[in-house]
């Protein structure tokens, strides 16, 4: 993971949200969430008209926008970047359920698929790899129910606080370490969860955390004052019983093992609406829209 990849998926959570007028939940948004929206021959422009269209061009946005900071022809990056979007856009729909969507293969068919910008060359992969190409590696989750996944998207939060916390300031490190516990604390009940360690997907994604807390603690190494707390290793629930007793067995990984290698109404804003976004999103819509 790196501070881009922390920061982008910070910018884009504030690019739409829902809000309850009375009986009526109406989707606010900045104008420019329709860049990668189909486009409207009646109109001449591209529109969102559902959330999970919106959705759809939020994680576009997210995908191009680090093209400009990352090495897409990186394959094992490719893979944790697919399921850090992924865990996004499921925490999103989570949030406001759709009732035409309920698993990542129906956003995937409905607002992915077709959208002529997901099928567009990559600029800096020399592979002709697309952005379709990108989401396509996660393909064992396409089938996995929206809630299911979500269920990891606190403590990817609670890393990623982190990683905008220091940055690439290391004289950071121990107020960073401070927030570690909430990460350990939010990893420790997934890792305790059979339904988690004995499922090879939702592994991955465990492996994912587990890796890049790791690589964040590393950073951190030189400087006494931090203090950060170690991982527990990922267990793994075997899918068979013990015929004497019934029970689970389980096994625990190694952090060795469990290292790289697993791995609708609608309002629009102005831009300046909300403070807390705009100092970032002016630095990353412009460089989007060139």
């Amino acid at each position: 993971m790196s501070y881009e990849v922390c920061n982008t998926i910070n910018t884009i959570d504030n690019f739409f949200w829902m809000k309850r007028k009375g009986a009526v939940e109406v989707i606010q948004h900045y104008e420019f969430i329709n860049t990668y929206c189909p486009f409207n021959n009646d109109l001449g422009k591209n529109v969102c008209y559902s959330y999970g269209e919106m959705i759809s061009s939020a994680v576009l946005f997210f995908l191009k926008w680090l093209e400009n900071n990352y090495h897409y022809e990186d394959d094992l990056k490719n893979d944790k970047l697919a399921e850090y979007a992924i865990l996004w856009l499921s925490y999103k729909l989570s949030q406001d359920p759709q009732d035409e969507i309920n698993t990542l293969k129906d956003l995937y068919t409905q607002h992915i698929e077709k959208n002529t910008y997901y099928n567009q060359n990559i600029t800096n992969a020399s592979n002709n790899k697309t952005y379709k190409d990108i989401i396509n590696k996660k393909q064992d989750l396409m089938n996995i129910g929206i809630n299911d996944i979500s269920q990891f998207y606190d403590a990817f939060k609670s890393l990623c606080s982190m990683y905008n916390e220091l940055g690439d300031d290391t004289s950071k490190c121990e107020k960073c370490s401070q927030k570690a516990n909430e990460f350990v604390n939010k990893y420790n009940e997934l890792n305790e969860d059979p339904n988690i360690t004995g499922n090879n997907s939702y592994k991955k994604i465990l492996t994912t955390l587990f890796d890049d807390y790791g690589n964040l603690k590393k950073k951190c190494e030189d400087d006494p004052s931090s203090n950060f707390p170690t991982l527990s290793p990922i267990k793994t629930t075997q899918s068979f019983e013990d015929a004497s007793s019934g029970s689970s067995i389980e096994r625990i990984e190694s952090p060795e093992e469990g290292s790289e290698k697993l791995s609708a109404h609608t309002t629009a804003l102005n831009p300046e609406a909300t403070p807390s976004s705009s100092s970032i999103a002016s630095k990353l819509i412009p460089a989007l829209l060139i």
